[in-house]
């Protein structure tokens, strides 16, 4: 009961906030969200929030109770993947800067399908 009464007084507000916004100066603009093409990119966003999120308690978690893990040993289990993402994050970046978002993203895809393809 009280997480309905806290979800009601969430849309709520959420409704005042952009009554509020479409009134008056703010420096959230709730009027980009008509546009199709941004909404798209807004989900395809927030899904890789939640699969972020999901994978960063579910590898330590697994590792854990599945296997028995210690919890250091759990937490070393993401080290290699967080380093590799700190490292490429510099040069990733500048080849959007240099090529934009098409040429990075497409040769990524391809060097992973062809990654997968191989283990089949």
């Amino acid at each position: 009961m009280i997480a309905v009464v806290l979800l009601l007084i969430a849309m709520a507000a959420l409704l005042v906030f952009a009554w509020v916004s479409h009134r008056a100066f703010s420096l959230v603009r709730l009027t980009v969200l008509r546009s199709v093409k941004f909404r798209w990119h807004l989900l395809a966003y927030v899904l890789l929030q939640f699969v972020t999120i999901g994978y960063g308690y579910m590898i330590p978690n697994d590792s854990q109770l599945g296997f028995g893990a210690s919890v250091l040993a759990a937490g070393v289990v993401l080290l290699p993947g967080a380093l590799l993402g700190a490292a490429s994050a510099p040069v990733s970046g500048s080849l959007l800067d240099k090529f934009g978002p098409v040429r990075p993203m497409f040769t990524a895809m391809l060097a992973n399908l062809r990654a997968f393809a191989s283990k089949r």
